[in-house]
């Protein structure tokens, strides 16, 4: 008697034959399908909704993957490019390119990061700005609705006003 499957490769088990789910056996595959979800951001219950687990059995089998979530992303491209490279080298020019392309935009962000770094790490220019000053530079700046507004015009003792308006135009 042959074993049926359903189309995700799962076996068909006939009715009455046992209770509950069939234990879950992880598979190169899934741990792949685990790894591109951790990747794009998922979080535990997403990626054991995607795979057909309970989020505890997510966690048995794949504790391992689920501690390193943020290096995910990192070995996935790593492995892209690898792959990328082992194509290129074995004649495949499209994969070569992109592989080239990809280098250059690892390049680029270490160098936008080291910039990021060194912007974040520099000494402002006018020194040591005390809170109060902070804030009263942030008062100066606030426009529109919400702007101070402006001081009183002075007029000295003959009527003339002390110093030209430039807005008012009188």
């Amino acid at each position: 008697m042959t074993e049926q499957i359903d189309l995700f490769g799962n076996p068909i088990d006939p009715p009455g034959r046992r209770q509950g789910r069939p234990s879950h056996e992880p598979t190169e595959a899934s741990t792949i399908n685990v790894m591109v979800l951790l990747a794009a951001g998922q979080t535990n219950k997403d990626i054991a909704t995607t795979l057909g687990l309970d989020v505890k059995t997510l966690r048995r089998h794949y504790q391992h993957l689920l501690r390193q979530r943020e290096v995910m992303l990192n070995r996935l491209r790593t492995k892209l490019r690898t792959a990328q490279i082992q194509h290129g080298l074995a004649g495949n020019a499209a994969s070569l390119s992109a592989a080239i392309k990809s280098l250059n935009d690892v390049d680029a962000e270490r160098v936008a990061r080291d910039l990021r770094s060194r912007a974040a790490n520099a000494p402002s220019g006018r020194g040591y700005v005390s809170k109060k000053e902070t804030k009263r530079e942030a008062a100066r700046q606030v426009g529109g609705k919400f702007a101070p507004p402006p001081g009183p015009r002075l007029i000295a003792a003959n009527g003339q006003a002390l110093a030209a308006d430039d807005d008012t135009g009188g």
